[in-house]
């Protein structure tokens, strides 16, 4: 007898046929009908455990995959990340002579920015704290000499440690008042209206009052805008602490258009006198002709940023000698604009010293920079130094006043 379902709202059965396999046979799977293609309960379990084992080794190399991920992403991440960098800046510079009212032609490096090349680097160490570095090394692009008494890695050569807590390095570093001057100068302390020619906080390019050997420095950045800046250069010399060490700090205000700045340093011990430092130069070997002078210095600058147009200006007050014998008073203004594609910038520096009669130098300076690409740029530039009769600063004499035109590429990689 057949099989009877029944129908719907309905008390008749329907009748149906009983089941035949793909064989032909009636006996095979005589509870279990064909639908749409699915076989009987066996084909369906084995169906389902190819499934499932499919669906486990499908897991399995995405687990694999993921593990492999994180295992090249922590190795790459614990690699240190180290970067080649450089200026190369030359020119051709036309002006007045040290001693005489030639004119004299010359080819310059770094007449705009310092040429360089260095290398830095990060390491992440893991909990927030991470390793970093960096060899800075200064050259004359004109000859291929090193600068920074012929040092290797004069402009910088320091590792250290940060973390939340900060920043702390060890090695040749740039201290408190070289920073605030070379944040805050429209010229960044180079070329005609170079600051750094003005502010007699050091030697030059190679002194302990501008980078400071065996230095420790610590810093920090808090989230307000306000960071902090510190350290002590160890003189290293045998039966005195002092001698030939330095201690320099400052705070600085980021925020807004504002960019606010304050240094002091103290250097001991540091010899002033040779007549082709900036400071020499200045006032004269006569009157700075001993070593083991105590020099102190303080900075205050600004910079206003309103986009097309920035403000700058600096203060500084410096004390040389026992008891601050020889006092010099500092000032700066200057502005940056946008001039069609490139950018100018001018300033006005002025270094009195109170103790000489006609102790005033003026130094006026403009500059104009044309960019040719991201990295490329042409730069033109013009100053006038005027000296009273018993200062010489950008001279070999007192009393001389002179001017210097410039203009050369600069190219950044």
């Amino acid at each position: 007898m057949p099989a009877m379902r029944w129908r719907p709202n309905s008390r008749k059965p329907w009748p149906t046929r009983s089941p035949r396999s793909r064989t032909g046979s009636s006996q095979t799977n005589k509870r279990y009908p064909l639908a749409c293609g699915i076989g009987s309960p066996g084909v369906q379990a084995g169906r389902t455990a190819l499934l499932y084992l499919f669906g486990q080794y499908q897991m399995k190399k995405q687990i694999i995959a993921s593990g492999l991920l994180v295992l090249v992403g922590g190795t790459s991440s614990a690699q240190s990340n180290v970067t080649l960098y450089g200026i190369v800046d030359v020119g051709l510079r036309y002006g007045n002579a040290a001693t005489s009212n030639a004119n004299t032609p010359s080819v310059g490096s770094g007449q705009q920015r310092a040429s360089r090349f260095g290398f830095r680097g990060t390491e992440e160490l893991g909990g927030g704290l991470s390793a970093s570095f960096q060899l800075e090394s200064g050259f004359n692009a004109d000859d291929g000499t090193l600068g920074y008494g012929n040092r290797l890695f004069g402009r910088q050569s320091w590792v250290g440690l940060n973390g939340g807590f900060g920043s702390i390095r060890f090695g040749r570093q740039t201290t408190a008042v070289y920073d605030v001057l070379f944040t805050v100068d429209p010229f960044v302390i180079n070329g005609t209206g170079n600051a750094q020619r003005v502010f007699a906080y050091g030697l030059g390019k190679a002194d302990p009052l501008s980078r400071a050997d065996n230095a420790v420095t610590y810093s920090i950045r808090l989230h307000n805008g306000i960071g902090f800046y510190a350290g002590h250069a160890f003189g290293e010399k045998a039966g005195s602490f002092a001698s030939n060490s330095s201690d320099f700090a400052s705070v600085s205000y980021v925020a807004g258009a504002w960019n606010v700045r304050a240094a002091y340093q103290h250097a001991d011990g540091v010899d002033l006198g040779a007549a082709s430092t900036p400071l020499g130069a200045l006032v004269g070997p006569a009157h700075l002709g001993s070593a083991n002078v105590n020099v102190k210095s303080a900075v205050v600058g600004a910079v206003y940023d309103l986009g097309p147009v920035k403000f700058h200006g600096i203060y500084g007050d410096t004390r040389i000698g026992n008891g601050g014998a020889l006092a010099m008073r500092s000032y700066m203004t200057g502005v940056t604009v946008g001039a069609g594609r490139g950018t100018m910038c001018a300033s006005w520096n002025r270094n009195d010293i109170r103790e000489f009669r006609n102790g005033v130098s003026d130094q006026y300076a403009l500059d104009y920079t044309y960019p040719l690409s991201k990295r490329t740029f042409l730069y033109a530039a013009s100053g006038y130094t005027k000296n009273g009769g018993g200062v010489r600063l950008n001279s070999a004499r007192n009393g001389f006043s002179g001017r210097e035109v410039e203009t050369g590429v600069r190219h950044t990689f």
